[in-house]
């Protein structure tokens, strides 16, 4: 049972740490060190329920860009001087979004390289790979590449934008799509890096209590979406039509909350139509319910719409 674990001084005090849990204390107001563990949990679940949507939204970002450009301007469009931008002067140095992609291409490609090295034994010279770089490329890169600075006559913008964004612009002018979609990537970005880092997932300025927690929750969820079908609508649907997204909204609510702190009631399960009575009901209120089963032995389950 939770009850039986020791929280105070193992689990909190010394391999948690109460700097660390002293903001669920006072945003989620726990009761008991087994509710102030459970919603500690619960920040891991909601963080492993996103994962899923936010890694598909960068991956499908960068491939999208590169299919354009590469089309557009050939294998390592990133190299040399085939990458232009708007405020070009001989002699002078790029502006920094210009200067941030060229460094993290190269960044990537020393990942790569060194890859080749340590996991195939590769020695002596290495020749880099299209796809090997892009796949070690950083989520910055992308939301550097939707720079006004690649903007104008003769750049890549807007003459690729459609290429890259299939989906219902918000502004039929190519420069206001590029900043929406620019301030997608960067919010999305900080979100995902919150997650990555192990902080709290809900956890920004202004976020006092629980109600606040889940709306910013909730608000992050929907620019995923946003920029999901910002790239291309079928991104969207696969995600929905698979449960990811529904998977994501069902965990940042107080009911999953309270399912972490062992507030929720465990329903014993003796009859095929008490169990068909919950499977309705955890449809109805997309809610994942806690069943006990008497079947030779007792055994706890989880009823969980998708």
């Amino acid at each position: 049972m939770p009850k039986t674990l020791l929280y105070r001084p193992t689990l909190i005090d010394q391999l948690i740490s109460n700097e660390r849990i002293n903001s669920y204390q006072s945003v989620f107001q726990p009761s008991n060190d087994v509710e102030l563990m459970g919603v500690y949990l619960w920040n891991a679940h909601v963080s492993s329920a996103i994962y899923p949507i936010i890694g598909a939204t960068e991956i499908s970002l960068r491939n999208a860009v590169d299919r354009a450009l590469r089309a557009h301007l050939g294998n390592f469009w990133w190299s040399g001087a085939k990458l232009r931008y708007r405020s070009f002067a001989p002699g002078v140095s790029p502006p920094q979004p210009v200067k941030a992609v060229r460094d993290n291409f190269v960044k990537a490609t020393r990942k790569f390289v060194a890859e080749q090295r340590s996991r195939y034994g590769v020695t002596g010279a290495v020749a880099p790979n299209h796809h090997g770089v892009m796949a070690k490329t950083e989520f910055s890169t992308w939301g550097f590449m939707l720079d006004q600075e690649f903007m104008g006559n003769s750049l890549i913008w807007p003459s690729r934008l459609g290429t890259v964004f299939a989906g219902a612009w918000p502004s039929s002018h190519a420069a206001s799509t590029l900043s929406y979609a620019h301030d997608l990537v960067s919010t999305v970005r900080d979100f995902r890096n919150r997650l990555f880092h192990h902080e709290p997932a809900w956890k920004r300025f202004g976020v006092r209590s629980e109600a606040d927690a889940l709306i910013h929750l909730q608000e992050k969820i929907g620019k995923i979406e946003s920029l999901l079908a910002l790239i291309h609508p079928e991104n969207l649907r696969l995600f929905e039509k698979n449960g990811f997204l529904n998977i994501a909204r069902r965990a940042c609510t107080s009911h999953e909350i309270r399912r972490f702190q062992h507030l929720t009631q465990t329903y014993k399960v003796n009859s095929l139509g008490k169990l068909q009575s919950l499977v309705a009901r955890g449809g109805l209120d997309n809610s994942v319910i806690r069943a006990k089963l008497y079947s030779g032995q007792q055994r706890q389950f989880l009823v969980t719409p998708v």
